[in-house]
């Protein structure tokens, strides 16, 4: 059997690894064939992936994972992000360092949010060479201006400040498009329109009496995002007065072709 895998492949760098495994180390035939697939797979993923020469390979937490498991536990995975781009000197050259500090954090998390990691403002500390409170200040001035930065703090609610699917359902209800709020909240259209269904189970649960942890259990939204839709700005989005209109608005855009 060990003359067949020679003759085949150890012409090839498979045939080659295999041959010396099973000579040096005495493995069975499917032993290696398990660990070449191992083998094979690490050093596709981790270095092998397709990078530019102004781009690093950053290890993120999966998007997948909740909030609350401790980082040690999480999966990480390598993201490619791209510390250049030839526009960057425009940018501190007319806006200054700040703003050029600002256009780095937000690509750098949507480039990892795009590939399904997740970046901590710890992270992007780390990577922009800054002290963390430095980045607290970048997230909150792009926030400031309404727009977000897609960091893991920021996906999983975790932290003090208003969370990302009340902001949504904001937006929804000042009458902007889903496709809009797609590109102000950098969320893919899909979650867009989970968020906006289950704020519209929990605008019927709440009008039939149920509490905030009923609602929170029944929704499987966290307690803190159904509080804020009680308490958001100038009033409850329960009871805002475009919710009807934004419902309409919402559920015509997301007729799909053919069954109009």
């Amino acid at each position: 059997m060990t003359i067949n895998i020679y003759n085949n492949l150890v012409k090839s760098p498979e045939g080659c690894f295999k041959r010396d495994v099973i000579e040096g180390y005495g493995l069975s035939r499917v032993e290696t064939d398990v660990l070449w697939d191992y083998v094979n797979n690490f050093v596709k993923e981790h270095y092998l992936a397709c990078r530019f020469d102004n781009q690093i390979i950053f290890y993120a937490v999966s998007a997948n994972e909740p909030a609350g498991k401790p980082i040690k536990d999480c999966r990480l995975i390598p993201v490619n992000l791209t510390l250049y781009r030839h526009t960057d000197w425009k940018i501190k050259a007319k806006l200054g360092i700040p703003a050029l500090r600002e256009s780095l954090a937000a690509r750098l998390s949507e480039e990892a949010h795009h590939q399904g990691g997740l970046l901590s403002q710890a992270d992007l500390a780390e990577i922009l060479i800054v002290d963390k409170s430095t980045v607290k200040r970048i997230v909150k001035r792009i926030k400031a201006r309404g727009d977000s930065i897609p960091t893991r703090g920021e996906i999983k609610d975790i932290g003090p400040g208003i969370s990302h699917k009340a902001r949504i359902i904001e937006l929804l209800l000042k009458r902007y498009q889903p496709t809009e709020v797609v590109l102000k909240t950098k969320h893919s259209l899909s979650s867009v329109t989970r968020y906006f269904e289950n704020f519209i189970k929990a605008v019927y649960l709440h009008d039939e009496g149920f509490s905030i942890v009923k609602i929170r259990h029944l929704t499987a939204t966290s307690e803190k995002v159904v509080g804020e839709y009680r308490k958001q700005g100038d009033g409850s989005l329960f009871d805002n007065p475009r919710l009807p209109l934004a419902k309409q608005t919402f559920i015509g855009m997301m007729i799909m072709p053919g069954k109009q």
